[in-house]
């Protein structure tokens, strides 16, 4: 207990929604208190996304089956095609016509039960919860409060190039306890090469740079995973929406609607 009333004596905690992180009075890691409300909204966005996704992915399953019930109760009938059809010589016992084919009987007969059983295994499959990556983390207190407010999640990933951020956000997580140590994992790395280098393997990706996060979406497009989720904030709404259009426009290769250009 003494050790850890040594640790905190130098630490301010900070609470916010369900996570608690470790702030230098200093603040050298940086913190933005005023960006509450946009980390709520992205909390309940991707709470929407989860449900959605696993909702999809049911209906989906849900109709594989039932496609594959439908071909099972299907009788064929044979066609008959000129001298390709054979009349059997014992139609007055009843003995079925046949119709040559291609393939055997036997292996017709696998094709079709194999048709019927795959679709069955993969509704029993569970689908795999979504992995999240956050580009720029900092503090890490976006990755963990999805990590502890958001059910269903699979990793959370925290990137950032600061060598104080990533210790200041492995040292939040372990201070977060179980919940946290089992989802979160920090990686100093650069997050545009990170991104290019793990192409499709996010189902959702948050940037949250400070100020424009243009530089970033060409990687993080190429990290989404096919039916993700891209999400972006862009802090710098005085270049967005002001009156400069040319400052406008070297980030955002457009001009804002009040400038005079």
């Amino acid at each position: 207990m003494g050790e850890v009333e040594d640790i905190l004596k130098d630490y301010e905690v900070k609470k916010e929604g369900e996570a608690e992180i470790l702030m230098l009075a200093s603040n050298a890691v940086f913190f933005n208190p005023v960006q509450v409300h946009n980390r709520d909204m992205s909390i309940a966005v991707l709470r929407t996304f989860v449900a959605k996704r696993k909702e999809e992915y049911e209906e989906l399953m849900n109709k594989r089956n039932n496609k594959s019930n439908k071909k099972g109760n299907q009788v064929e009938t044979p066609v008959v095609n000129g001298d390709t059809a054979l009349t059997s010589q014992h139609d007055e016992i009843g003995v079925v016509h046949e119709k040559e084919t291609n393939q055997p009987t036997n292996e017709i007969e696998d094709l079709s039960k194999e048709e019927t059983k795959t679709p069955s295994r993969k509704v029993t499959r569970e689908l795999k919860p979504p992995i999240v990556l956050e580009a720029l983390a900092a503090s890490g207190l976006r990755s963990l409060r999805y990590a502890r407010e958001v059910d269903g999640l699979g990793k959370v990933v925290a990137l950032d190039n600061d060598k104080a951020s990533i210790e200041a956000c492995k040292r939040n997580i372990k201070f977060n306890g179980a919940s946290a140590i089992s989802k979160v994992e920090a990686h100093l790395a650069d997050a545009r090469v990170y991104m290019l280098t793990h192409p499709k393997e996010f189902d959702v990706v948050d940037l949250d740079p400070y100020g424009s996060p243009s530089v970033f979406l060409d990687s993080a497009v190429q990290a989404v995973a096919d039916g993700g989720l891209l999400m972006c904030t862009a802090t710098d709404l005085a270049v967005l929406c002001g009156t400069n259009g040319e400052v406008c426009y070297s980030k955002y290769g457009q001009y804002s609607p009040k400038s005079s250009n």
